[in-house]
């Protein structure tokens, strides 16, 4: 992929890639990971509710052997099926708009990880009546378009999938509809949803604080001139909850936002110059590069940029090697890492039993292949162990929820997962103040000879 196509991936993927859309960037898009397979240690609840008539409280009673009489409890809730919408982004409309990401098919990966929850006997006897639809990630119009026809036209339960940024504000807020997004998460757009809101990856805002600690206790920061480098065009919002994380343990840095610039690769290159220069004078040992796409690292190791990198969010080798990057350039590059092996598109992933079995459900019902190469054709494992997390939540969710399902009783339910595990994520989970399931990671260096993330003891 050329970098202007790059450059205008990072305007409309922020979504699938990273982080949180806020509706101001209206070219940003959203990412996927997780298992299909809830935790043995989690078991249906057949309880029978106190009452009858209150379908809006959780269902708390001890299990016991009389049956349970199912009905339509909420909107999207019926005696037979729990009606869930897919979101999905149509990689092929992308193409052909100009950005070729070779992710695989969305829509089948998501469908099939959600599929499975049914053969397994659904929920409380009820199954998953999935309508799954794709959308442009550009602007807000498709998205909107989508929202109104799954909320309003096909009165779903809860909706599933890349969502971007504010745009899952139309869901959670207006429309009172339940979403377990993909990632971009942050605390704003949890106190503005009406409805439960959950995502598969951390928060933005607490994954950025998380990094800064780790940095601190490895003793990185010490001695060093700090700068952090961003593209607006990129994800201001990480950008900016990069910086406050390092300024609210006392590292005022060297301010390096490249303003955006709609795509323009020759204005971005030139104002990213700019920055490294201003790095230089101002004598910057130690630079950070706060953005989900490797253009600025591109940009720094073409201008001759000497410096220790720190990188977050943490990028794939394949994701660097995509972007232009020369590995040896961020040799010794540290991050934090969620994953067991790092990095969601090396080829250990495999060793991950629960990506293995998330993998072979995709492959079972799909005609995707998932190839964990770096240099795989189609680099679909990410989206594969977004779609199962996604699908894991669901099924920890709904059935802790128990068989009278309300808005109000799935957030009873989300309160009181705690602690589970997803294909690629062994740490994750949920509580009363916990919205986001993979847990913050560990520290890992680039090593550009193995061409991998290792972690670091």
């Amino acid at each position: 992929m050329n970098r202007p196509r790059r450059l205008v991936l990072a305007l409309v993927l922020a979504a699938v890639v990273a982080a949180g859309c806020t509706s101001s960037d209206d070219t940003t898009v959203t990412g996927e990971p997780d298992t299909d397979q809830p935790p043995s240690s989690t078991q249906p609840d057949d309880t029978e509710p106190d009452n009858d008539d209150d379908v809006d409280s959780a269902d708390t009673t001890e299990p016991n052997d009389t049956p349970v009489e199912l009905t339509a409890s909420f909107r999207g809730v019926t005696e037979d099926v729990i009606r869930v919408g897919v979101v999905a982004i149509d990689f092929d409309r992308l193409a052909d708009a100009g950005v070729e990401i070779e992710s695989g098919d969305a829509a089948a990966i998501y469908t099939a990880a959600l599929e499975a929850i049914n053969d397994r006997g659904g929920i409380h006897g009820r199954q998953l009546e999935l309508t799954t639809e794709t959308y442009l990630p550009v602007g807000s119009t498709e998205s909107d378009q989508l929202c109104v026809k799954l909320t309003e036209d096909l009165e779903v339960f809860m909706v599933v999938g890349a969502i971007r940024l504010d745009q899952v504000l139309c869901y959670t807020e207006l429309h009172d509809t339940a979403a377990i997004t993909i990632s971009q998460q942050n605390q704003e757009r949890i106190d503005r949803s009406n409805a439960p809101y959950v995502s598969v990856r951390g928060r933005t805002d607490t994954r950025s604080i998380a990094w800064v600690d780790a940095m601190v206790e490895a003793g990185v920061f010490e001695g060093e001139t700090v700068g952090v480098l961003g593209l607006a065009d990129a994800d201001e919002e990480l950008y900016n909850e990069t910086v406050a994380a390092l300024r609210a343990v006392g590292i005022d840095p060297v301010d390096g936002l490249v303003a955006a610039h709609g795509g323009d690769v020759i204005a971005n290159t030139a104002a990213a110059e700019i920055v490294l220069e201003k790095f230089r004078s101002e004598g910057v040992t130690l630079t950070v590069h706060a953005s989900p796409i490797a253009d600025g690292l591109e940009i720094a190791g073409s201008n001759g940029y000497e410096t220790t990198w720190l990188q977050n969010p943490a990028i794939g080798a394949g994701s660097l090697t995509a972007g232009g990057v020369d590995l040896s350039y961020v040799d010794g590059m540290l991050s934090l890492m969620p994953t067991p092996v790092g990095t969601v598109d090396q080829p250990a992933m495999a060793d991950d039993p629960a990506v293995a079995e998330c993998v072979a459900t995709i492959e079972d019902r799909t005609d995707e292949t998932v190839d964990y190469a770096l240099d795989a054709e189609e680099g679909n494992v990410n989206l594969a162990i977004n779609a199962c997390g996604a699908a894991t939540i669901l099924e920890l969710a709904l059935t802790a929820a128990g068989p009278v399902l309300t808005n109000e009783s799935l957030a009873t339910a989300l309160a009181g997962l705690g602690e589970f595990s997803m294909a690629g994520f062994p740490s994750a989970s949920l509580g009363p103040d916990d919205h986001a399931a993979a847990d913050a990671g560990q520290l890992a260096r680039f090593s550009a000879t193995d061409e991998a993330w290792e972690f670091v003891d």
